[in-house]
């Protein structure tokens, strides 16, 4: 497991390739910007979920509850898995979106909650979770659009 990032008074030489010197903070950052990534999209993710026009409140509080969750477990995903993670979120902003329209395509919707869906999937052996968390997410959105 690669150590986290630490604060050093001092410069350290990089050695092969792994550890980085960036301004006060030294250690390997390998998959620190995915992470950082995946939390940004996320984020942006949640506070475009206001934009969903719905009479359900109640399921747009959920969706953003369901948002903050994958978020936080996309951030505890192996390294090895990041790119799964990725796409994960990903998809998760793309249904997201697709749901904020003014009149959601039903049929983009599907497709897209089925995509979150398989995305998650690939993460079911390291982060069982996701694809729970997936899985509410896009009956969520069902929830979201029929009330539309």
């Amino acid at each position: 497991m690669p150590s986290r990032p630490r604060r050093s008074a001092r410069s350290k030489n990089v050695s092969s390739g792994e550890n980085y010197n960036i301004g006060d903070f030294s250690g390997d950052f390998r998959g620190a910007n995915v992470n950082f990534s995946i939390k940004s999209t996320l984020t942006n993710v949640q506070q475009s979920v206001a934009g969903i026009q719905t009479n359900d409140q109640d399921a747009r509080k959920e969706l953003e509850k369901l948002i903050g969750q994958l978020s936080e477990a996309l951030q505890k995903v192996p390294e090895k898995s990041q790119e799964h993670a990725q796409a994960v979120a990903e998809t998760a902003k793309a249904l997201v979106e697709t749901t904020k329209a003014e009149k959601p395509n039903k049929t983009m919707l599907q497709i897209t909650g089925e995509g979150l869906k398989q995305a998650a999937q690939n993460l079911a052996e390291v982060m069982p979770v996701v694809v729970t968390i997936a899985s509410q997410i896009v009956m969520t959105v069902a929830k979201l659009t029929s009330a539309i």
